[in-house]
């Protein structure tokens, strides 16, 4: 498998993830607030920024202050030919607030913001805000230089739902010459009467936003962290009983393990009391066995070599050994073996070659066997 190949889905499995992890938590916050009645709910989520709105309307001019999730806090409507930029200042001053306290917007009409929606796929996620202005750039006949716009992307289990405004920027110099207005002060512009039915708000922002304070974060992160503690305690919990069932589990093995080593025990007492009476029979004979060849042969053999077959011949003048087996260093065991008491005139009876099974040297060394000057007692 490719290296791209084990990418696609764990990039897949990850965009997954997130989206699980963001969808739970905007539905334990939506469930959290649903406890509490709507006021105590705004209180508890709104960060205390304010909003105001100032809309040119036919005859009039529209005050409107908001809180952060848009909830009207005062209006107030003057004619036109009264207004003036200082009764803004005046509106904000009766409730407590100034010009800097608040960021500043201006509503437009329908007919001069142009609205679009349209649908992308999933896979333009990490470059969907470019995707969107050069689909713009190419589908409309607007340039980028004279217009303001702004998009919103609502995530689908299978594409992004996306709706763009576009306003010149003209239109929006009009506006607030009309209001008396500089264009460093006024934080974004809205219609709402460009709204479709199942879209956001049309809202373009023209600079950041003046929204201050955080004490919706205090008191969010309070209930938080409340829950966090209790998942903790939880999790302490299961994790002991846990370990518990562990430890209990342990405990059994443990007597079993008990259990089945004097078994072994047993039987390694009783094949000492074997070998001792097969010593005693060893000790009556002139010349080695086969086992006694097997046992010389296991005993001279280093620990990193083991035999899987002997064969012994014999003709009218001596008897003959040829052992297979494998080892990390076969040719050092030829002068081993002809060292040994039993064999005499060791030599390899073929090449050496690594099974690629075992990881070892395979070897077939053929020796000579003597008479045993006395009885030896096996190493193994």
């Amino acid at each position: 498998m490719s290296l791209a190949s084990s990418v696609v889905p764990l990039a897949s499995w990850t965009r997954k993830g997130s989206g699980l992890v963001g969808g739970f938590g905007r539905w334990w916050l939506t469930e959290f607030l649903a406890l509490f009645p709507q006021r105590v709910a705004d209180w508890l989520i709104e960060r205390g920024s304010r909003t105001l709105v100032v809309e040119v309307e036919a005859d009039a001019v529209a005050f409107r202050l908001m809180s952060d999730r848009r909830r009207i806090l005062a209006s107030s409507r003057i004619d036109r030919a009264d207004y003036a930029p200082d009764l803004i200042d005046a509106f904000l001053w009766s409730r407590r607030l100034r010009r800097r306290d608040v960021s500043l917007g201006v509503g437009l009409p329908q007919s001069l913001v142009f609205c679009r929606s349209f649908a992308l796929p999933l896979e333009t996620r990490r470059s969907l805000d470019t995707i969107v202005v050069q689909d713009l750039v190419a589908k409309t006949p607007f340039q980028l230089d004279g217009v303001h716009h702004a998009h919103i992307a609502h995530r689908t289990p299978d594409r992004f739902n996306v709706w763009q405004w576009v306003v010149r920027r003209s239109h929006v110099a009009d506006a607030l010459a009309a209001l008396g207005l500089n264009p460093g002060e006024v934080a974004f512009i809205e219609s709402p009467g460009a709204r479709v039915a199942d879209g956001p708000l049309p809202v373009i922002p023209l600079r950041p936003s003046a929204a201050a304070g955080n004490r919706w974060v205090q008191r969010v992160a309070l209930t938080l962290t409340a829950t966090a503690l209790l998942l903790a305690i939880t999790a302490a919990g299961a994790k002991y009983h846990r370990q518990q069932q562990l430890l209990d589990g342990l405990r059994a093995e443990i007597a079993v393990a008990k259990a089945k080593a004097k078994a072994v025990m047993a039987v390694i007492d009783k094949l000492g009391q074997q070998q001792a009476s097969l010593q005693r029979l060893r000790s009556k004979r002139s010349e080695p066995g086969l086992l006694e060849i097997w046992e010389e042969a296991t005993r001279i053999l280093p620990p990193h070599s083991w035999l899987s077959e002997v064969r012994m011949s014999e003709t009218a003048e001596r008897r003959q050994v040829v052992m297979t087996g494998f080892s990390a260093a076969a040719a050092r065991l030829v002068p081993l073996i002809d060292a040994s008491a039993i064999f005499t005139d060791a030599a390899l009876a073929g090449p050496i070659a690594v099974d690629p099974a075992e990881g070892k040297e395979r070897f077939i060394i053929q020796a000579h066997v003597k008479p045993l000057a006395k009885p030896r007692t096996a190493a193994r």
